[in-house]
């Protein structure tokens, strides 16, 4: 299986192509775009069309490194600068229609969610460690064990931020950086019992920094010090050591500081940037800090992993092989599992509220959502008849004639029209398949709308029955998932009822 996984910031976006291999990946490719979206913010706080167009730009870029690596989707998460942004919404949707990518917002606990599980597949973490991660609109703080994140705090203290707000000149006057270190502590200091904790314990937080500053900082210093710069992943200093450069990149003439190693790229945010780790890190009592390459994209391409792995390995040996299927028909298996685990989902609560499916519905289901997108192989126009041929002539072994006729055509109203009795091969099915087929196409377009924006974060939380038909309660949805299921519930009202969505 490979991935595409991409991350917008503030400051760059970032891509990373990978290959599953053996519980673990291979990188296969990456790409970083300095879209500097912070300088293309209006009065109002709204991307500018300048903005669009970088975005637009470096989307389009992603998408034709991931065609080529012969990865169908790429699934990007934008932060701050779209999440702050009153107009990030509607830019997403506009990315959608001119690059086929929709970039869906994330809130900032799930970035240093994300980052946090980055991290922890990069370098090796203890049993209480906080992470700092600094982006260039914001700041995330995350404390956890050896595995998952348990606080997670997101502070609008990115370099870039701050660096227009209190170092407009990149210069780094006595007075501006003073104001900075009062802004840190104004907004931190409220949350230090959080992610400090007790002087006893104190030396037991192993501390950890990523992303573009900690990274140029580690460069910085490594350099500093004689040691080689081509990896910093891993690479350990003190708090007076990054206090050190910081003093040293402040005496140093602005024209003059291009000449200090491994800060070349950030000239312009670094002053602000050290900064803010500075005072940060001063408030939490750190003393020894550790520096990883892992951050957010490597934390979204270990959870798309997992994810597969985990859905993969509670199959049956029939539906490997349809998983196979899919992978040979070059379908975006991230998708695919996700529609597959809603469908699932959707299926087992309408048996719960007395429904009733013959024993094979769930298999069948699964497998139609496997393969419902398989036919993009041939066109993106009209895929959902092509991916009806394909099943049919796939050869899928361990289905009955009557089975794989089933799977095709659930895969084919997956999308358009509804069956009806112009439709040939539907009537050509015995009344009783019929509404089988029905009922599962029916599942098949709630589940695939509500991963109308590929995130695959989308959670069913319960589907209620009442008088007057059904509420599907929902949580990790985005603007674009709502609309989708919306327009996809035409055939689930004709056969079970009229549904509303809450989330």
């Amino acid at each position: 299986m490979r991935v595409a996984v991409a991350d917008v910031g503030t400051n760059s976006s970032h891509l990373l192509i990978a290959e599953a291999q053996e519980g673990s990946y291979r990188v296969l490719d990456s790409l970083k775009d300095r879209t500097r979206l912070g300088e293309c913010l209006d009065a109002g706080g709204n991307l500018t069309p300048e903005g669009e167009d970088r975005l637009a730009s470096a989307l389009t870029h992603f998408r034709e490194l991931a065609r080529g690596a012969g990865v169908g989707d790429v699934r990007v998460y934008a932060t701050s600068a779209l999440r702050e942004a009153p107009n990030g919404t509607e830019v997403a949707q506009r990315m959608l229609e001119r690059t086929g990518i929709y970039p869906a917002i994330i809130s900032g606990e799930r970035e240093g969610e994300l980052t946090y599980l980055g991290v922890a597949h990069s370098v090796e973490l203890g049993p209480d460690n906080v992470l700092l991660d600094l982006g260039g609109g914001s700041l995330e703080l995350v404390r956890g064990d050896e595995q998952q994140a348990r606080d997670v705090l997101s502070l609008p203290l990115g370099s870039i931020r701050m660096t227009r707000h209190y170092v407009p000149g990149g210069v780094g006057h006595s007075s501006e950086l003073q104001a900075l270190r009062s802004a840190v502590e104004q907004q931190l200091t409220p949350y230090l019992p959080q992610f400090r904790g007790t002087a006893r314990g104190q030396e037991q937080i192993n501390f950890f920094l990523s992303s573009g500053t900690a990274e140029a900082a580690a460069q910085a210093i490594a350099a500093a010090r004689g040691e080689s710069t081509q990896s910093i992943n891993g690479v350990r200093f003190t708090l007076a050591d990054l206090q050190g450069l910081l003093h040293r990149v402040v005496r140093t003439k602005p024209a003059l500081r291009p000449r200090i190693r491994g800060l070349e790229r950030r000239l312009d945010t670094i002053v602000a940037g050290l900064t803010v780790l500075c005072s940060a890190l001063e408030l939490l009592g750190a003393v020894q800090l550790t520096v990883s390459e892992g951050a957010l994209r490597e934390g979204m391409l270990t959870e798309e992993l997992s994810r597969f792995e985990s859905f993969s390995s509670g199959l049956s040996p029939r539906q490997r092989s349809v998983l196979a299927t899919a992978e040979r028909y070059g379908v975006n298996l991230a998708h695919a599992q996700q529609v597959a685990e809603l469908s699932r989902q959707l299926l087992d609560a309408l048996t719960q509220h007395g429904e009733a499916f013959p024993g094979d519905a769930r298999s069948l289901l699964t497998a139609a959502a496997a393969l419902h997108e398989s036919g993009q192989i041939v066109s993106q126009s009209g895929h959902h008849k092509h991916s009806a041929y394909l099943i049919r002539n796939s050869g899928l072994r361990g289905f009955s004639p009557r089975d794989i006729e089933l799977i095709a055509l659930t895969a084919r109203y997956h999308r358009r029209s509804l069956p009806r009795a112009a439709h040939g091969d539907y009537m050509a099915l015995a009344p009783a398949e019929r509404h089988l087929l029905s009922q599962l196409a029916a599942i098949l377009r709630v589940a695939d709308g509500l991963d109308r924006a590929h995130t695959g974060n989308v959670r069913i939380e319960g589907l209620e029955k009442h008088k007057s038909g059904w509420t599907l309660h929902l949580s990790g949805t985005t603007p674009l998932d709502l609309a989708g299921v919306h327009s996809k519930a035409d055939l689930w009202e004709k056969e079970f009822g009229p549904i509303s969505f809450r989330a």
